[in-house]
Protein backbone atom coordinates (compact mmCIF):
# COMPACT_ATOMS: atom_id res chain seq x y z
CA UNK A 1 0.00 0.00 0.00
CA UNK A 2 2.80 2.44 0.80
CA UNK A 3 3.07 1.94 -3.08
CA UNK A 4 0.25 2.44 -4.71
CA UNK A 5 -2.21 4.23 -1.34
CA UNK A 6 -5.52 4.14 -1.09
CA UNK A 7 -7.48 2.82 -4.14
CA UNK A 8 -10.64 1.41 -5.28
CA UNK A 9 -12.40 0.00 -8.23
CA UNK A 10 -14.80 2.88 -9.34
CA UNK A 11 -17.78 2.81 -12.20
CA UNK A 12 -18.30 6.26 -13.47
CA UNK A 13 -21.49 7.30 -15.38
CA UNK A 14 -23.01 10.01 -16.39
CA UNK A 15 -26.13 11.43 -14.14
CA UNK A 16 -29.85 9.34 -13.96
CA UNK A 17 -31.31 12.76 -15.14
CA UNK A 18 -29.16 12.51 -18.90
CA UNK A 19 -29.57 9.02 -18.93
CA UNK A 20 -33.54 9.36 -18.36
CA UNK A 21 -33.72 12.28 -21.30
CA UNK A 22 -31.45 10.70 -23.57
CA UNK A 23 -34.02 7.17 -22.87
CA UNK A 24 -37.18 9.62 -23.83
CA UNK A 25 -35.27 10.91 -26.58
CA UNK A 26 -34.55 7.09 -27.65
CA UNK A 27 -30.73 8.03 -28.01
CA UNK A 28 -28.17 5.81 -26.69
CA UNK A 29 -27.12 5.65 -23.26
CA UNK A 30 -23.03 5.83 -22.84
CA UNK A 31 -21.39 3.11 -21.03
CA UNK A 32 -19.93 3.34 -18.36
CA UNK A 33 -16.66 3.79 -17.55
CA UNK A 34 -14.54 1.50 -14.67
CA UNK A 35 -11.34 1.84 -13.32
CA UNK A 36 -9.30 2.73 -10.52
CA UNK A 37 -9.87 5.60 -8.00
CA UNK A 38 -7.32 7.13 -5.89
CA UNK A 39 -8.71 7.85 -1.74
CA UNK A 40 -7.39 12.05 -1.71
CA UNK A 41 -7.10 13.54 1.52
CA UNK A 42 -5.47 16.23 -0.17
CA UNK A 43 -8.45 17.26 -2.80
CA UNK A 44 -11.34 18.97 -1.29
CA UNK A 45 -13.18 18.14 -4.22
CA UNK A 46 -14.21 14.39 -6.28
CA UNK A 47 -12.28 14.56 -9.17
CA UNK A 48 -12.64 12.30 -12.67
CA UNK A 49 -9.89 12.62 -15.41
CA UNK A 50 -11.51 14.80 -18.09
CA UNK A 51 -11.24 12.06 -20.99
CA UNK A 52 -13.46 9.95 -19.02
CA UNK A 53 -15.84 13.43 -19.01
CA UNK A 54 -15.37 13.57 -22.59
CA UNK A 55 -15.98 9.76 -23.80
CA UNK A 56 -19.41 9.87 -21.18
CA UNK A 57 -20.16 12.71 -23.67
CA UNK A 58 -20.89 14.83 -20.63
CA UNK A 59 -21.16 18.99 -20.52
CA UNK A 60 -19.06 21.02 -18.39
CA UNK A 61 -22.21 22.63 -15.90
CA UNK A 62 -19.12 25.13 -14.00
CA UNK A 63 -15.76 26.27 -13.50
CA UNK A 64 -13.56 26.13 -10.25
CA UNK A 65 -10.71 27.92 -9.60
CA UNK A 66 -8.50 24.96 -8.21
CA UNK A 67 -4.96 25.17 -5.76
CA UNK A 68 -2.66 22.35 -7.58
CA UNK A 69 1.06 22.10 -7.26
CA UNK A 70 1.47 23.86 -10.43
CA UNK A 71 -0.38 26.71 -9.22
CA UNK A 72 -3.92 27.75 -9.00
CA UNK A 73 -5.75 26.59 -12.15
CA UNK A 74 -9.38 26.99 -14.01
CA UNK A 75 -10.64 23.50 -14.29
CA UNK A 76 -14.28 22.47 -15.76
CA UNK A 77 -16.85 20.62 -13.65
CA UNK A 78 -19.63 18.14 -14.13
CA UNK A 79 -22.53 16.29 -13.12
CA UNK A 80 -21.58 12.90 -12.39
CA UNK A 81 -22.99 9.01 -10.81
CA UNK A 82 -19.70 7.07 -8.98
CA UNK A 83 -20.14 3.93 -7.38
CA UNK A 84 -17.47 1.41 -6.46
CA UNK A 85 -18.22 -2.19 -7.93
CA UNK A 86 -17.91 -4.68 -5.02
CA UNK A 87 -17.69 -2.66 -2.20
CA UNK A 88 -21.18 -2.07 0.29
CA UNK A 89 -19.92 1.41 -0.26
CA UNK A 90 -23.01 3.51 -1.53
CA UNK A 91 -22.51 5.23 -4.90
CA UNK A 92 -23.62 8.67 -5.01
CA UNK A 93 -24.51 11.60 -7.56
CA UNK A 94 -22.17 14.14 -7.76
CA UNK A 95 -23.77 17.67 -9.26
CA UNK A 96 -20.03 19.09 -9.56
CA UNK A 97 -16.97 16.45 -10.11
CA UNK A 98 -13.79 18.29 -11.44
CA UNK A 99 -12.42 17.63 -14.60
CA UNK A 100 -8.69 16.95 -14.08
CA UNK A 101 -6.08 15.62 -16.12
CA UNK A 102 -4.91 12.01 -14.27
CA UNK A 103 -2.77 11.15 -17.72
CA UNK A 104 0.13 9.27 -16.63
CA UNK A 105 -0.86 8.69 -12.67
CA UNK A 106 -0.83 4.31 -12.39
CA UNK A 107 -0.99 2.09 -9.98
CA UNK A 108 -0.81 -1.74 -9.63
CA UNK A 109 0.69 -3.48 -12.97
CA UNK A 110 0.03 -0.03 -14.67
CA UNK A 111 -3.36 0.56 -14.40
CA UNK A 112 -4.56 3.89 -14.68
CA UNK A 113 -6.15 6.62 -11.95
CA UNK A 114 -9.28 7.98 -13.24
CA UNK A 115 -10.55 10.05 -10.22
CA UNK A 116 -9.81 10.98 -6.84
CA UNK A 117 -12.51 10.45 -4.41
CA UNK A 118 -11.78 14.01 -2.34
CA UNK A 119 -12.93 14.83 0.98
CA UNK A 120 -16.47 16.71 -0.55
CA UNK A 121 -17.35 12.34 -0.48
CA UNK A 122 -14.85 11.26 2.72
CA UNK A 123 -17.11 13.53 4.58
CA UNK A 124 -19.62 11.58 5.32
CA UNK A 125 -17.52 9.02 6.36
CA UNK A 126 -14.91 6.79 8.54
CA UNK A 127 -11.43 6.63 6.78
CA UNK A 128 -9.30 4.82 8.64
CA UNK A 129 -5.12 5.15 7.05
CA UNK A 130 -2.87 2.62 8.81
CA UNK A 131 0.68 2.97 6.78
CA UNK A 132 2.66 0.73 9.44
CA UNK A 133 0.19 -2.13 8.82
CA UNK A 134 -0.26 -1.63 5.16
CA UNK A 135 -3.83 -1.60 5.51
CA UNK A 136 -6.90 0.97 5.27
CA UNK A 137 -10.90 0.72 5.63
CA UNK A 138 -13.62 2.98 4.48
CA UNK A 139 -17.14 2.93 6.23
CA UNK A 140 -20.46 4.48 6.52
Amino acid sequence: MAVTGPVLEVQIEIPSVLAQSLQAANSPIPNSVTGIALIDTGASITSIDVSIATRLGLNPNGIAMVGTAGGAQQQPTYQARLSFPGTALPGFEHPKVLGCNLTGQMVMNQQPIIALIGRDYLLHCVFVYSGGAGAWSLSF
